[in-house]
């Protein structure tokens, strides 16, 4: 009994921990679009900022735990639904936008006309998503975590599944864009305008830094995958205490992982942080602009 005391303390503790560092990691990345325009005028950055805002959603809702009521306990096991797949449905349409813009060279105009149209079919899915579990699912449970969910088959057939649905053709789109950001690379090396060619190269490290989304979102969801497998398929299985724990570290950590990939691996995020923070140098360091509307790269 005091065991499973202390395994829960530490789920707790590990879970709002994730979810505290990750909901930091997710709001500087908003502060940053939301302070300078330079952020606001890239399209591919926008994109970014969206998902942060749903990555930030999520961990909220990982920070609360479930067990202050039964009323919220049910509505945190049904918005967790909702808000853990928009960010997957959120990175599909991030990799299949990257893919037209940087594999099919579709032109800003049209891949924001559709960003728009896929986002409101995103919101429409995981909302379906989450009455179907409301009307279906088996219970809520309050298990030896930080939070509610939802129990049954049919969550891992609608949520677990979808979710790696998601993930796997994200992984595919991204090694194509891998491949073809690696021969424009080549391509630009033969540019004699530097300043066309700073101002490419800084979208292709953009969408080059988005490939490691699919990896956030492995990172995120494996564990979680693992353990509510187990529970669906073995009857009364054995708590396994470190892949409690490991699900209460991973489960909310996307947006930390977005931060570390678009803003601590950018040393122009970073120097924009510095600025945001305190530092800001008295000559600033022009960020070079986004390809017009109607061209391509």
């Amino acid at each position: 009994m005091i065991s499973l005391l202390l395994a829960t303390r530490a789920d707790l503790i590990c879970a709002v921990t994730a979810a505290a560092l990750s909901v930091v990691g997710s709001g500087i990345i908003i502060l940053l679009n939301v302070r300078f325009k330079e952020y606001r005028d890239n399209f591919f950055r926008n994109l970014i900022f969206i998902l942060s805002i749903y990555d930030a959603i999520i961990s909220f809702s990982f920070m609360i735990p479930g067990s202050v009521g039964k009323v919220f306990c049910k509505f945190q096991g049904y918005f967790i639904v909702y808000s853990a797949l928009m960010p997957v449905f959120i990175s599909l349409c991030i990799a299949i936008i990257t893919y037209l813009n940087v594999v099919r060279r579709s032109t800003k105009k049209q891949l924001k006309t559709l960003f728009k149209k896929m986002h409101i079919i995103c919101n429409v899915l995981a909302l379906s998503i989450m009455f179907f579990s409301i009307l279906f699912a088996d219970s809520v449970s309050f298990p030896n975590t930080n939070w509610c969910f939802i129990k049954g088959q049919e969550m891992l057939g609608t949520f677990y599944i979808s979710i790696w649905i998601c993930t796997i053709i994200s992984f595919i789109l991204y090694l194509l864009i891998v491949k073809k950001i690696r021969e424009i690379y080549k391509e630009l090396d033969g540019l004699v305008d530097i300043g066309d060619k700073s101002r490419k190269t800084e979208n292709l490290k953009v969408q080059f830094r988005m490939s490691t989304i699919p990896l956030s979102l492995i990172f995120t969801w494996l564990i979680a995958s693992i353990r509510r497998t187990r529970e669906i398929f073995w009857e009364n299985p054995k708590q396994i205490n470190t892949l409690n724990i490991l699900q209460s570290l991973t489960n909310p950590m996307q947006g930390l992982f977005d931060c570390f990939v678009f803003v601590i691996f950018s040393s122009y995020s970073r120097k924009k942080v510095k600025e945001l923070i305190c530092c800001a140098e008295s000559e600033k360091e022009k960020y070079p602009p986004e390809i017009d509307s109607d061209s391509k790269l």
